[in-house]
């Protein structure tokens, strides 16, 4: 996983409420709010970006060690997918 390029879905809206980013899948009729962490991943789910360099600078920005930081990437990423809120990215 460390070298996918996870990418929001481009039909979702998403805004920053008081530091958390509040998700809005119109398809699905569903409204999620993230909490600070999981907003700094969503923020970097952009297709361009790694799994790996996503959990390195959240390392950078939150102080955590590189397991942690993976380790809250990943259960994120796994999240939004089970969610539906990622497609996949082109190369």
């Amino acid at each position: 996983m460390g070298g996918d390029r996870p990418k929001r879905r481009s039909d979702v809206g998403a805004r920053v409420v008081d530091g958390e980013t509040v998700v809005l899948d119109r398809d699905a009729a569903l409204v999620h709010q993230l909490n600070v962490t999981a907003s700094f991943v969503w923020d970097r789910c952009d297709g361009r970006r790694t799994v790996s360099e996503i959990a390195e600078q959240l390392a950078g920005a939150f102080g955590t060690t590189p397991d942690a930081s993976n380790e809250a990437v990943t259960a994120a990423l796994r999240r939004f997918a089970e969610l539906g809120l990622l497609e996949h990215a082109r190369d």
